[in-house]
């Protein structure tokens, strides 16, 4: 198992605008996202801010990158073979939401510092080559400073 976290920086006010993603680059490993945390560092989020988690079809141009190592290994084993990497906020070019895919959740923050959540996938998220997944803001709100974790496996069968 693997676990990466990250610091996004706040996000312009557009509707979808992505907060951060996860994308497999490799051309033939899959990988399967098993839970994803995220709090609010900074400020409080507005009243009613949400996101939704959905698919990406392209990486986008993230403000920062984290590719995980073997630092991110639970045993310290081997680095991820998929290469995968974590983008934040703010990005120059927002990554291609899947506009045939349904989101696969959605989360409304409390306005509060601090406020939060951690979500397990029951079952895990599977994300293919050359795909990825991406938290998205619902209202056209800018995001307050997020620290975001997830966690992951590859070779899982």
């Amino acid at each position: 198992m693997y676990s990466v976290r990250g610091r996004n920086a706040a996000t312009a006010a557009t509707a979808d605008h992505v907060v951060w993603t996860f994308w497999n680059p490799h051309a033939t490993q899959r990988i399967k996202v098993i839970s994803f945390a995220m709090f609010a560092q900074s400020a409080a989020p507005a009243a009613g801010w949400s996101g939704r988690i959905i698919r990406t079809t392209t990486i986008g141009t993230a403000g920062t990158t984290v590719t995980p190592g073997i630092q991110s290994h639970s045993t310290r084993g081997i680095a991820p073979p998929s290469g995968v990497t974590m983008g934040l906020a703010a990005f120059s070019v927002q990554p291609a939401l899947d506009s045939t895919a349904t989101p696969h959740l959605g989360f409304t923050f409390a306005a509060v510092q601090g406020s939060g959540l951690i979500y397990p996938f029951p079952g895990g998220i599977e994300i293919g080559p050359g795909a990825g997944i991406a938290f998205a803001q619902v209202p056209a709100t800018a995001s307050v400073v997020f620290e975001i974790n997830i966690s992951w496996m590859e070779d899982w069968l």
